[in-house]
């Protein structure tokens, strides 16, 4: 029997006897969406949509952080992670919290939003309204909700509002020729503070990532990944079978109270990287440089950063960040420290060195100590792999070396060319 007569006798016995392609498609029965989640139709004068309305007490733990967490952020912080002075000025209790789910994942007019999850505290309670297109027509009555509903708050957090979910919700209004109730709203889009913290640390800034690596949350097998959910959607459509809808909504309002807690974590971080023993010394370096584009002051996140991060290249560019910064101050005294313990630690010391050079000979009038780290470096380069590299650097510290040994006018003893006042962890120890 060849292989393929034995494949079908098994296939036989196993009941099997015509070939899929020409078996008929299984019957999908029609069950109602009203069946499988509760909710109520919300009457417009344009029609009826169906909406979700799902509370939670305030104090409901998500992940490692209750919800009512948000409610005491210092709005200083939110207006500096949202790059948007507005949001200084908003009281926390009218924030909307919004996320959609659309019938595609690249934009444009042609995507629709069939689910808008907007969540909101009311009370001692966090509450998700969910509004959904049953069918594509009820669009003009989720349309006509929206245009209602949206000008109760204040300002708004998304993730990745800005680029996605807006858009295609003001595509949406434009189509209906009605005005967008958010155009103007203060927003802060969590997905750049996100990046700005975690691009380095993660392998993705998606909300499932965040959620798993920093805020705590697990989603349960109700959950479906954002990635089908659109076709999940024409199936409903075609069929007329809700059944897999929960499962769009559990992903929607995990989303939307994700927000909530990724808001208040992000904003206690920014106002007070110290008070937060979680954060690794990365995420504290990350959060430095964060500062320094916004014009707050690194110096103590760094020097976290570096009490948090174990030899290497990132503690190394930490101390030469505390340098600089010493540097640009003033602090010369201070400045030689975090560069001498560079010099011990990094992998090619050169900079440093020639650092060290330049404090002593222009800040600290000590020509000699700026004259013998000169020449350690040039001992250090000499010893690199041929390149242009080598030939570049050999030359900047013969060109230093020559004006030391100028200025110092041949009074330098042999004996002090070596002695360096390298000392052990000093500067470390003083972080």
């Amino acid at each position: 029997m060849s292989s393929s007569d034995d494949l079908r006798e098994r296939l036989r016995r196993l009941g099997v006897v015509r070939g899929a392609r020409v078996l008929p498609p299984s019957p999908r029965r029609r069950v109602a969406l009203e069946s499988v989640l509760p909710g109520t139709f919300h009457e417009t004068p344009s029609g009826r949509c169906w909406v979700v309305r799902t509370e939670h007490p305030s104090d409901t733990l998500h992940g490692r952080w209750p919800l009512h967490a948000f409610l005491t952020l210092p709005t200083d912080a939110l207006a500096a992670i949202g790059g948007d002075p507005a949001l200084a000025t908003v009281p926390l209790s009218q924030v909307l919290f919004l996320d959609t789910e659309t019938t595609g994942l690249s934009g444009g007019t042609g995507t629709m939003a069939f689910l808008v999850g907007l969540g909101f505290f009311e009370e001692d309670r966090f509450v998700v309204l969910q509004a959904f297109l049953r069918d594509p027509g009820d669009e003009p009555a989720m349309v006509h909700f929206l245009a209602e509903f949206l000008p109760r708050f204040r300002w708004l957090v998304t993730f990745n509002g800005r680029g996605f979910d807006l858009p295609i919700l003001q595509n949406r209004f434009v189509l209906a020729r009605r005005p967008f109730p958010l155009d103007g709203f203060p927003h802060l889009d969590l997905l750049n503070p996100a990046r700005r913290l975690w691009k380095g640390h993660l392998v993705s800034c998606a909300l499932t990532v965040l959620e798993r690596e920093i805020l705590g949350v697990i989603r349960d097998q109700a959950d479906i990944p954002s990635g089908v959910i659109p076709a999940v959607y024409r199936e409903y459509l075609q069929t007329g079978d809700a059944r897999e809808l929960p499962r769009i909504f559990y992903h929607n309002r995990v989303d939307v109270l994700s927000m909530v807690v990724l808001t208040a974590h992000l904003t206690r971080v920014f106002a007070d990287p110290e008070g937060a023993p979680d954060l690794s010394g990365e995420e504290l370096g990350a959060l430095a440089r964060w500062y320094g584009e916004t014009g707050r002051n690194p110096e103590g996140v760094l020097r976290a950063a570096l009490r948090r991060t174990p030899a290497g290249e990132r503690r190394a560019r930490y101390l030469a960040e505390l340098g600089l910064l010493s540097k640009r101050r003033g602090r010369w005294a201070e400045s030689v420290e975090w560069w001498q313990q560079l010099a011990l630690e990094a992998p090619e010391p050169f900079v440093a060195a020639v650092e060290l050079a330049k404090v002593y000979e222009w800040h600290l009038a000590r020509p000699a100590l700026a004259l013998g780290w000169a020449r350690w470096a040039l001992r250090r380069a000499e010893a690199l792999p041929p390149g242009p590299h080598r030939e570049h650097l050999i030359g900047e510290l013969h060109h230093r070396i020559d004006r030391l040994e100028r200025r110092c006018a041949g009074v330098l003893p042999r004996s002090e060319e070596s002695h360096l006042p390298l000392f052990s962890a000093s500067a470390t120890m003083r972080s």
